[in-house]
């Protein structure tokens, strides 16, 4: 018989850190399938290039749902857990948590906005260098600039439901009871899944 888990903030918030652990491995997943995109302009066959741009897109993508599954999983088995004490979620080490989960939010929005950045410069390098040469590369990349100024957008965005989600978490704990915004959390990884879909699209159509 499994134990009930106690309806402790700091569990709910370690589970929130580990989602958005979730949510930055698979940005990273699927920043390799760019690197494999860029990387065929510069090869005559681009057969195993596209393999890998397809397994990264799909490990990536596997890796956003399985994070939003682990997430509602976990918060649900907690939610039927044992109530506790409201001196005990108005503990210091609980404001301490909320901070920790709020620098979650802050790693992740900082590798969105750094991986957006990259793609939007080197499409900038790119554009120059056909401009500087004379030349046309062999396949079309320009429309991966506006993915990179998404990325931007979508890691500024994620600096903004951190924020909102700290001033929410110490009001929560003030107030002696804490649960996670199951809301925030599952519109955030729906719009990262959403996004890299949008990014597959692209690169497919470039593929």
């Amino acid at each position: 018989m499994r134990i009930k888990s106690a309806k402790d903030a700091r569990i709910y918030m370690s589970i929130e850190r580990t989602y958005l652990g979730y949510i930055k491995t698979s940005v990273y997943t699927i920043s390799l399938s760019v690197y494999f995109e860029k990387l065929k302009i510069f090869l005559p066959e681009g057969n195993a290039m596209n393999i890998l741009i397809f397994l990264s897109i799909t490990l990536g993508l596997f890796i956003t749902i399985a994070g939003i599954i682990y997430f509602r999983k976990s918060i649900k088995r907690i939610d039927s857990g044992i109530d506790v004490e409201p001196r005990e979620v108005t503990d210091p080490r609980i404001y301490m948590a909320a901070e920790r989960t709020f620098l979650a939010w802050i790693r992740t929005s900082i590798a969105l906005i750094i991986f957006g950045f990259v793609i939007e410069r080197f499409e900038f390098f790119l554009v120059q260098l056909e401009k500087v040469f004379r030349i046309n590369l062999p396949h079309e990349h320009k429309p991966l600039a506006k993915i990179g100024i998404l990325v931007v957008f979508i890691g500024l965005l994620t600096l903004a439901f951190g924020f909102f989600n700290l001033l929410r978490a110490v009001k929560h704990v003030d107030s002696g009871k804490y649960r996670t915004n199951t809301f925030l959390y599952s519109i955030y990884g729906i719009i990262v899944f959403v996004s890299c879909l949008f990014l597959a699209f692209y690169l497919f159509r470039l593929t």
